[in-house]
């Protein structure tokens, strides 16, 4: 084992032998290293990726968040994903102190951190100390729902929201949280949009004209702006509208709202209707919830507010798209 690598008490065995097995893939100076896609591209695959182009991912994180040797950092994913195990060879190969955890949703570590690569999940359950213990915060993994922004854009410490993919091997372009929606290129990276898709650029990591699943406003070749997945976009009269979209404007419209998000609903007439779900509502609230929707262009206005427990996924996410 490294000797800059350490593991937390409480890592359990099936932890502990996962790590050294992709801290070895490194070490091992192999040409090409296994990543697993999770499918933002197509269907999940396996990949062998180049080691020059993840050197290079590694070096455009290190000059971006300013990390270098002997900085302190903590490994909290699980390293069968993408985002774990790049954080472990970033670790390595910046000669980084890393502490390696066990992967909770309630992270904890010993003393101070330079940086930290996290799921918003495990963000959202920071408590306030947790903040001043580390200079600065990545996450990724997930869009950030605008619920879960506006709660992480108090927190005390310089946190980013990183956007990628496995075949870009990581995220390719950041944003600050709670102060930008557009997210910027980092250097050798330029993207363009087709058809409303988002393509990347960017051939120092290996990776040419690579189209995502990913709705976007490119407002110059190095920034642009998520509007939501292309394959999760409701399909109202013809029209495709973006629910993340809708969420934002009314956020933005009517600040700390009920819990509540646009979703679709099957509908005769409109083949999906946008509605809003919401949990129960005054009547005050539900009158400022119908003025908010007025910032909407008409149509994109939701047509219905549904009222009562959130729909849900198995894993917790909002069910956007629901039958008649």
């Amino acid at each position: 084992m490294d000797a800059r690598m350490t593991f937390h008490p409480a890592c359990d065995a099936a932890r502990r032998e996962s790590v050294r097995t992709v801290a070895d893939l490194w070490t091992s100076g192999d040409a090409f290293l296994p990543l697993q896609t999770s499918g933002s591209t197509g269907w999940p695959k396996s990949l062998m990726v180049p080691r020059w182009a993840v050197q290079q991912s590694i070096e455009d994180s290190a000059q971006a968040f300013q990390l270098a040797p002997g900085q302190r950092t903590a490994l909290s994913m699980d390293v069968a994903g993408t985002g774990g195990r790049m954080m472990l060879w970033r670790a390595l190969a910046l000669e980084m102190s890393l502490q390696v955890l066990p992967v909770s949703r309630q992270v904890d570590w010993e003393g101070d951190l330079d940086f930290l690569a996290l799921i918003p999940q495990q963000a959202l359950a920071f408590s306030s100390g947790q903040w001043t213990r580390v200079r600065t915060v990545l996450l990724g993994g997930a869009p950030l729902q605008v619920h879960e922004e506006q709660a992480l854009a108090k927190a005390p410490t310089t946190l980013y929201h990183g956007f990628g993919m496995t075949e870009t091997l990581t995220h390719f372009a950041l944003r600050r949280v709670g102060e930008d929606p557009v997210y910027r290129c980092l250097p050798g990276v330029t993207v363009e949009s087709v058809d409303g898709a988002l393509v990347i650029h960017a051939p120092s990591r290996g990776v040419e004209a690579l189209q995502s699943t990913d709705a976007v406003t490119v407002h110059d070749a190095h920034s642009f702006t998520w509007l939501g997945r292309l394959d999760g976009a409701i399909l109202s009269g013809g029209k495709k509208i973006f629910p993340e979209e809708i969420d934002r404007t009314i956020a933005a419209a009517f600040p700390g709202h009920p819990p509540g998000f646009a979703g679709g609903l099957a509908d005769a007439q409109w083949g999906e209707a946008l509605v809003w779900y919401s949990e129960p509502l005054s009547d005050i609230q539900r009158a400022r919830l119908i003025t908010a929707f007025e910032a909407l262009p008409s149509w994109k206005r939701p047509k219905h507010i549904l009222e009562g427990e959130l729909p849900l996924t198995p894993s917790g996410k909002w069910k956007r798209k629901l039958g008649s």
